[in-house]
């Protein structure tokens, strides 16, 4: 006598376990491979997560600037900047030393010079440019390159927002914010932070895969206000994140841990960096009020 068929009943039972078997085999295959995927994947996800949600100017500006090759001449190493003789200033600026108001009268001009490689914006290279003592000698050894058809607008303006940053042309020259700028150069804040706060600095064991930025979503989630930044600032951490396992357990296994700056800053130290923070939140690397 043939064996009975199993039979499809109500709570699945037999008849589930022969509908799977039915599957093709590809469809098996690839359902198992997206497993494998998501798995392999689930280490990066949080990282790659917050650096699409914290995406700004400045960051992409930088990926930029390391991508296109300009800081190999805009960010020597060893020297405050790269000699170019016969040129109009004699030098190559460079990203870091506040020295753009040498090269630009307005921030507009930084897009010139990206886009047309003068201050001007357009095809001649001889008219006066902010700072220009002297003639331009017609065979200094680096030229700056136009890049406006190898970029496109938003790039550009994401590269002159990384510049603007960077050199801290933006920031007011006097005032809690201008302290609060002058600290975070002295204390070397942004080098982990990112450049104006922009983040993306990268941070291996921690959460998101990177050290967290001033603006973008990832700070509301840290900090609520300017108690919990003095604690951060002055602690290291905030209490929420000491009291909380979880956060303690990322906090601690990460590479780069914030310091704690108790017995080195005081409050009004904490109160100048709490409103430069707060206005590069405001601007997030674009031109504002306070271009010159």
């Amino acid at each position: 006598m043939a064996a009975a068929e199993p039979r499809e009943t109500a709570s699945g039972g037999l008849g589930a376990v022969t509908r799977f078997r039915r599957l093709p085999r590809r469809f098996l295959a690839a359902a198992a491979l997206a497993v494998l995927a998501l798995l392999g994947s689930a280490r990066w996800i949080p990282g790659w997560y917050w650096a699409w949600r914290t995406d700004n100017p400045v960051r992409r500006g930088g990926a930029l600037a390391a991508g296109q090759g300009c800081l190999s001449c805009h960010m020597p190493r060893g020297t405050a900047e790269t000699a170019n003789p016969g040129s109009r200033w004699g030098s190559v600026p460079s990203f870091f030393r506040g020295n753009l108001a040498m090269y630009v009268a307005s921030a507009a001009q930084v897009q010139n010079f990206i886009a047309w490689g003068n201050a001007q914006g357009s095809e001649s290279k001889t008219l006066p440019s902010a700072g220009e003592t002297t003639a331009p000698s017609p065979s200094p050894p680096f030229h700056m390159r136009a890049f406006r058809d190898r970029l496109g607008p938003g790039q550009i303006a994401d590269l002159a927002a990384f510049v603007l940053a960077a050199d801290g042309y933006l920031i007011p020259q006097e005032g809690p914010v201008a302290q609060g700028s002058d600290l975070s150069l002295k204390y070397g804040c942004e080098s982990c932070h990112g450049v104006g706060g922009s983040g993306a600095t990268p941070n291996p064991r921690s959460f998101t895969g990177t050290v967290p930025g001033w603006t973008g979503p990832d700070f509301s989630h840290l900090v609520s206000g300017r108690a919990e930044f003095g604690q951060w600032v002055l602690d290291g951490r905030s209490r929420k994140m000491s009291d909380s396992r979880a956060a303690s357990f990322f906090l601690n296994r990460a590479n780069l841990q914030m310091p704690s700056f108790r017995g080195t800053l005081s409050d009004k130290d904490v109160d100048a960096l709490w409103q430069y923070v707060q206005w590069l939140r405001e601007t997030r690397g674009r031109p504002s009020h306070a271009a010159r």
